[in-house]
């Protein structure tokens, strides 16, 4: 069965979750490969403020033959239900979905979902490009499709491994002046690690990655639109220091001035050094996220995060002293940890100058070592169901979803609220120190801007449209304003 209309959906997950809505660049390579093979398609964020209604308007204005919905494990059975209202009106159009929670569940989720008619795993592109161009179905490797009453699953499909083959967004159908937060671009997949709780190894353990040519070349086809920033949403950027000087290079090259590139999803603290920092900086990198997780060494090795706190300690400081807008990533709850452990990392998030620190709620996430860990020992205190349908989620609230023997429940909501507290004094901090001083109006500033009612009123703002693209454009000056300084 060849599908001629396809149309592709990203679901609405939560604006405590996405208080800015970002570019979904996996939908921008569907989108991109179904146009290079001259498959006809069409998109529909629903993070940008659309709900079901919305939804049924498009299909019934475009008339798709094929919808996709991306699928997150967090807030699934919302996207179920979703996906059952949208099938209960048109039960002629086939459904298929992909994303990290088909690729984790495979076969159970026409069990959790039965409305779903094809699931594709891992990597889509070319698994979605023959389905819709109606190669059989048992041919097609990574599809999980019904026959009667069975389920077939025909088997993964090998990674891609030159990445250059696969054209990059150019998201012509996305409402891209909806995005605030620039262009969001993959310039690697993989990851050959082993953290506990991260399910990065379903795109591969083996790091692929796209050639620094390829990749300049995407910048400069921005660049040529009037962008300027650019996050990398990948969890290795850095990890061939060598492709990152040539990609530094290709950059320069093309004399992209004025260029903002972040790398928000986290650096590796031993993929980097002193010189490569400093030749990224001059290339245009502004800012760099660690996922540092614990404050010590013994915690590091129960979680496999295969890191020295020394190595990262290091790779912090570098990152601060040559001006890079910093933030680092913690875990609460880890195997092992104890309250003195989360004091670890409280004053390690204190030590140096860095403009952003985040303490996650770290929740069990199905497929992770971690996952299983925690359900072999009955540490859980709620089902999973429950706290991967949270709103706002497991992770960013004070919900204690597991305990163990040595950090209970009680000592983890302690934690959970300290920990939030140190969040708030980092975020004063830079305010101070960024903001001009001006008689003192930066601390007044500061002060006022991390207190409960502001972070609440904002929290309810961002729940309307209108308001989350003022604050978008305002959160957008304002981090010019810092990146520029940094």
């Amino acid at each position: 069965m060849r599908f001629k209309k396809v149309l592709l959906v990203n679901p609405f997950y939560s604006s405590k979750f996405y208080p800015i809505p970002v570019l979904p660049a996996g939908l921008g390579y569907l989108a991109e490969c179904l146009k290079s093979a001259f498959i006809d398609y069409d998109i529909i964020d629903m993070a940008l403020g659309y709900d079901l209604a919305d939804l049924k308007r498009k299909i019934k204005s475009y008339s798709p033959d094929l919808i996709g919905f991306s699928i997150m494990t967090y807030r699934y059975m919302n996207t179920y239900e979703v996906i059952a209202e949208v099938k209960k009106e048109f039960p002629q159009i086939k459904i298929v979905c992909g994303g990290p929670h088909i690729s984790n569940l495979k076969n159970k989720i026409f069990e959790e979902c039965p409305d779903i008619d094809y699931g594709v795993t891992f990597e889509g592109e070319e698994t979605l490009i023959e389905l819709a161009s109606g190669n059989q179905l048992e041919s097609i490797k990574g599809l999980i499709y019904k026959k009667g009453d069975k389920v077939v699953y025909n088997g993964d499909r090998d990674f891609i491994v030159d990445l250059d083959r696969i054209p990059f967004p150019r998201y012509e159908k996305f409402e891209i002046d909806k995005y605030k937060y620039g262009i969001s671009m993959v310039t690697s997949r993989g990851c050959p690690f082993s953290c506990i709780y991260c399910s990065c190894h379903l795109l591969g353990k083996k790091i692929r990655f796209r050639s620094p040519g390829n990749v300049a070349e995407e910048f400069e086809y921005w660049y040529g639109r009037g962008f300027r920033e650019f996050g990398l949403q990948e969890d290795n950027p850095t990890f061939n220091k060598e492709r990152m000087y040539r990609l530094c290079d290709e950059i320069e090259k093309k004399g992209l001035k004025g260029i903002m590139i972040m790398c928000g999803n986290g650096v590796r603290a031993d993929r980097i050094d002193k010189e490569l920092l400093i030749r990224m900086k001059q290339a245009g990198f502004k800012r760099l996220a660690f996922g540092v997780e614990a404050g010590n060494n013994a915690i590091l090795k129960n979680i496999k995060k295969n890191l020295k706190i020394e190595t990262i300690e290091n790779a912090i400081s570098t990152a601060c002293d040559l001006g890079f807008y910093v933030s680092l990533f913690f875990l609460v709850g880890s195997p092992g940890e104890r309250v003195k452990d989360v004091r670890d990392s409280i004053a390690l998030a204190l030590k140096y100058p860095v403009s952003d620190v985040k303490f996650n709620n770290l929740v069990p996430i199905p497929g992770t070592e971690l996952y299983r860990w925690v359900k072999e020992n009955n540490y859980l205190l709620m089902e999973e169901d429950e706290y991967l349908n949270m709103d706002p989620p497991a992770q960013l609230s004070n919900r204690v979803v597991f305990q163990t023997p040595e950090f209970t429940a009680s000592e983890r909501l302690k934690m959970l609220k300290e920990t939030k507290n140190v969040e708030r004094r980092v975020k004063r901090r830079v305010i101070e120190r960024k903001l001009p001083f001006c008689l003192g109006l930066n601390k007044a500033i500061a002060r006022l801007y991390t207190t409960d009612f502001i972070r609440g009123l904002e929290s309810v703002l961002f729940s309307s449209q209108g308001a989350r693209e003022s604050i978008g454009k305002i959160r957008m000056r304002v981090r010019k304003y810092i990146y520029e300084r940094s």
